[in-house]
This record gives structure tokens, sequence and C-alpha cells, in this order.
């Protein structure tokens, strides 16, 4: 029996994952032999994070300050030759084995319980008045049954961005775009698009099978204005999940808004695909323009606004962004500690969002007035975006993240149903919830 194009796709990913993992633990392997061999005082810290240039800066600054006696040391995991999901795999491979070759490492929000069973309990380490500057939504997803086992260190929102000069060069662009900017509904956005003569790609949104496919369906699925996790749990077969997921169904294959190309993007293939063909609409986050660098013209003509929302809900934006979290097994807890700390600095913060483009994620940003001066538009998109989003913490979310997202793609490309991709998903995960109960009573 043949294989079909979706089993064929899953083994070419599988055969990947494993490929990179193998990769990446050979270079931690590697750094860690040849650390051993110096004969000195100096510590040196592995940070396992994607490195961007605010991230070096910070380094080589920590460096600095700390010469001779700790340094960090960088284990990069890029973008291009990464997904969140191939590099959550590596991660937890190599923490499996209880080595030290990570000392300190970056985890997605969403990843915090999974990885607390290899994380330094932090309680001991931060008092309240450090837990206090930072920032609400951030904190809340570090601890783990009470106990504080990571620290916030940048902050994303979903946004929808677009081409202010091709919209407004279009009949009644102009007027588009005040609406856009004051909130818009799905139901507007795609009533604009069905009245163009399109001549360039409409909305798009990356719709490959991994993490940021389950962020744009989240921000879908909440926009109705309510608490959906809180009262459904990874229940999907309901009337709100399915209206969340045909609508983006009916945005490729019904309206035809959105570009069937996008069945296999991921953010930054997306991004590509946005810039070469001159889309209007992305659904991107909100350091866009520093993971997919513009030139000084492309950048004057981008804006930033809410994302559509259905019209008896409000605008949500999916929060995204990186906790850091302290190896258990790591013999430099203290140094790796020290580090954080600096990270949490005004200055480190600011420097966060300048050249990294996130949000930072401490209070005194934007609260201090010289700050609210310095950086108006920061105060401006974050208020903006209030209304953010927060995926369901759960130990075993990366598993149903899993499930759910395969089950949502496969219905994008129409392999299945609506009411039939929610259920199957629904029902593996309640099998694998099974599953985990039982072990736990063995």
């Amino acid at each position: 029996m043949g294989f079909t194009p979706l089993m064929k796709s899953i083994i070419r990913q599988h055969w990947g994952v494993m490929f990179l993992t193998a990769v990446a633990l050979s270079f931690i392997a590697l750094q860690a032999f040849f650390s051993t061999q110096r004969k000195n005082s100096l510590v040196e810290v592995y940070f396992a994070d994607r490195m961007t240039e605010a991230h070096r800066h910070l380094i080589e600054e920590y460096n600095r300050l700390h010469e001779g006696t700790i340094k960090v040391i960088p284990i990069d995991f890029p973008n291009e030759d990464f997904t969140t999901n191939e590099r959550k795999e590596v991660l937890a491979r190599s923490l499996r084995g209880e080595g030290e070759n990570i000392d300190l490492f970056a985890v997605d929000v969403v990843w915090v319980q999974r990885f607390a069973r290899w994380g330094e309990p932090l309680d001991q380490y931060f008092d309240k008045s450090e837990l206090d500057g930072i920032t609400n939504e951030t904190l809340q997803s570090c601890y783990k049954d009470g106990k504080l086992v990571a620290i916030p260190f940048d902050q994303v929102r979903g946004v929808l961005l677009y081409r202010q000069d091709l919209l407004g060069a279009l009949p009644g662009g102009k007027k588009f775009m005040d609406k856009v900017n004051k909130g818009i509904t799905w139901d507007d956005f795609i009533e604009y698009a069905m009245g163009l003569q399109r001549s360039h790609p409409y909305y798009i949104f990356p719709a490959a099978e991994y993490e940021g496919l389950l962020c744009v369906y989240t921000e879908v699925l909440l926009s109705r204005g309510e608490d959906y996790f809180a009262k459904h749990g990874f229940n999907f077969q309901t009337p709100q999940a399915e209206k969340a997921l045909q609508l983006l169904v009916d945005l490729v294959q019904k309206y035809k808004v959105t570009p069937t190309e996008v069945m296999s993007m991921t953010e930054v293939s997306s991004y590509e695909f946005f810039s070469k063909n001159q889309g209007l609409f992305l659904r991107g986050w909100t350091n866009f323009d520093k993971d997919f660098p513009l030139t000084a013209d492309q950048k004057k003509h981008f804006r930033i606004a809410q994302l559509p929302h259905f019209k008896d809900g409000f605008p949500a934006s999916t929060i995204g962004g990186w906790d850091l979290m302290v190896s258990k097994f790591s013999p430099k807890k203290k140094e790796a500690i020290s580090f954080i700390k600096f990270l949490l600095r005004k200055e480190s913060q600011e420097l966060i969002y300048t050249e990294g483009g996130f949000f930072p994620v401490i209070r005194a940003i934007f609260d201090d007035e010289i700050y609210k001066k310095k950086y108006p538009e920061l105060i401006q998109t974050y208020h903006m975006l209030a209304g953010g989003a927060h995926r369901p913490s759960h130990e075993k979310y990366t598993k149903y993240s899993e499930i759910l997202v395969h089950y949502i793609a496969a219905a994008i490309r129409e392999d299945m149903s609506v009411p039939d991709a929610l259920a199957k998903a629904t029902h593996a995960i309640e099998s694998e919830k099974l599953t985990l109960t039982q072990e736990q009573d063995r």
C-alpha cells in the first residue's frame, strides 16, 4: 500500500527533526567537551535560545562586566533551521539526558509546564520586589503548581500587518484603512476583499502544521469574547470552536482571499511570500521587522493594527514570547541566575525592544515617563493590544497542541470536514489524558 501525501509529509518532518536534533546535540556536546579542557577558574554558562542581535549584544556586555569570572556561551537555534516544534524536541532530548551541557535555556511561554520537571525552582532566588517589577501577563506563565519555575525574558503579540501604500491606492482603500485601524470585523474584512479586482495576495497567515497555526486559531477562537479554555478545556466539539476553524478554512477555500500556498508556510516563509508578492495584509508578530529585516523604503509603508474579530466579540492577540529556565542539573545555577537578573535590568529590556523588537517584560519601561517620551510607539502598541490571549496552561499542552494543529491543518487543506477534524482532535486529546492518568495510577 502506498503512502498518502499527508503520511509522506509526516515522515519527512519526522526524519527532519531527528537530523536537526542529532546536529544540535552534537554541537552542544562538542562545546561541553572543549570547555572541560580549559584549566582556569572561569565559569562558563551555556545558554540555549534563538540568538538575535539583541541577545548577542547583551551577552557581550555581560561577559565584559564579568570578564575572568563568568562567561555566557550562546547555543543558537536560528529560525531558519528550527521551527518552534523542532527546537522544543531538541531541548527536551538534551535535558532528558541529565547532562550538564545546558545551564540556562529559553522556552516558549506554553512550554513551561512541560519543562518544569527539568527546571530549578526559582522562588529562593527572587524576592517580592523583583517579581513585582515584572508585568502580570508575562509572569503568570512562569508557575507550575504554585512554584516559580521560570522568569519572563521577552514578549510578543499577534498583530495584523498591512501595506498602507498598496492599500491606499485601491478603490476605497483609505476609508477602509480607517476602519482597520479602529478594529475591523471578519465580515467587513472579507467583504472588502471580495469587492476587489485583486492583483496582490490579500491576507497571509501561516497554516503549516506547527505551533504558529495554533496561535492563529487561538486568536480567532478567543475573539468570540469568552475565556474558552477556562470553560471548555480541550473540548473542541463546540459551536465556537467550529466557527473559528471554519473561518480559517473559508479564507482559503471558499472566499479565496488567502492563497493556498499558506498551507505549507511557517512564520518566516509567510513573511517572505508576503514581501515577494506584495501582499496587502499579514498575520504576524509585533517584532516582525526584526525577524524579517525590511529596507527603509519598505519599513515606512508597514503599519500595525488589531487582528479582525467576530462582530459579537472583540480583538484578541495571542501572547507569545520566551521565558528563561535554569536546568536543575546545572552546577552553575548561581551564575545563571546572575545572568537572568542582568537581562531584567531596564537597560537590557530597553535593548530587547530597540534591537529585538520584543515588548519588555518589566513595568519600569511602561511606567517611567522617560521611556514613555522616548518610545511613544511602544506604549501606543502595547495598550492597543491590551486584549492579550493566553493559550491554555497544561503540562501536556505541547502534546495536545501537536494533535490539535494536525487536525486544524487537515481541515484547512479540506482533507476532512471541520466537525470531523475537531471531533478527532478532541478524542485524541482525551485518549492522551486517559493514558497519562493510567500511568500516574501505576
